[in-house]
């Protein structure tokens, strides 16, 4: 009976302690358009969405480009429809892409509420979700984002936004 109580105090052993260290790597390019992506929605002081496109392996999340769905918006909510949805997945797939994230503003604090989670409808492992305060007049710092990370197994996970890689882009 004592080892059982005893084992309830024992630290969590990872889901696979092998794993590779978890990472989110930006593009330049896609850290740099998501002010002008969010630009009207922030002047308007409206919350703003945006979707992330690039690659996962589920460890690695490398955000290549910035997609902007269709989105009715309020100061203090948003909501994208099925349609939009549709065109994200179809833009993605059509470069041979995922996606792998998405980012939204908020107000005031960054954090995720409750119906914030809930309406992420997109959850696989290395799917990034990013909120940011303000209405996202600080972009593209993500110093004050608060970030998580999907691990199948833990669920949403807290990620630090000093963690955050950016890459610089290929020059054309």
């Amino acid at each position: 009976m004592i080892n059982r109580f005893l084992k309830l105090f024992k630290a969590p052993r990872p889901a696979d302690a092998d794993a590779p260290t978890p990472r989110i790597v930006f593009t330049d390019a896609a850290l740099a358009a998501l002010r002008p992506a969010l630009v009207s929605k922030t002047r308007a002081r409206h919350e703003g969405i945006v979707y992330f496109v690039g690659r996962t392996d589920g460890y690695v999340t490398l955000i290549t480009s910035v997609f902007i769905p269709e989105a009715t918006t309020t100061h203090g909510s948003f909501n994208v429809s099925a349609r939009s949805m549709a065109k994200l997945v179809e833009f993605a797939a059509s470069h041979g892409l995922q996606v792998v994230g998405q980012l939204h503003t908020h107000p005031m604090g960054a954090f995720h509420s409750d119906g914030d989670i809930e309406g992420t409808h997109i959850h696989y492992q290395g799917y990034v979700s990013m909120v940011v305060p303000n209405y996202g007049a600080a972009l593209p710092s993500l110093a004050d984002a608060h970030i998580l990370r999907y691990e199948r197994i833990r669920g949403w996970q807290p990620f630090f936004a000093t963690d955050v890689k950016v890459v610089r882009s290929a020059a054309k």
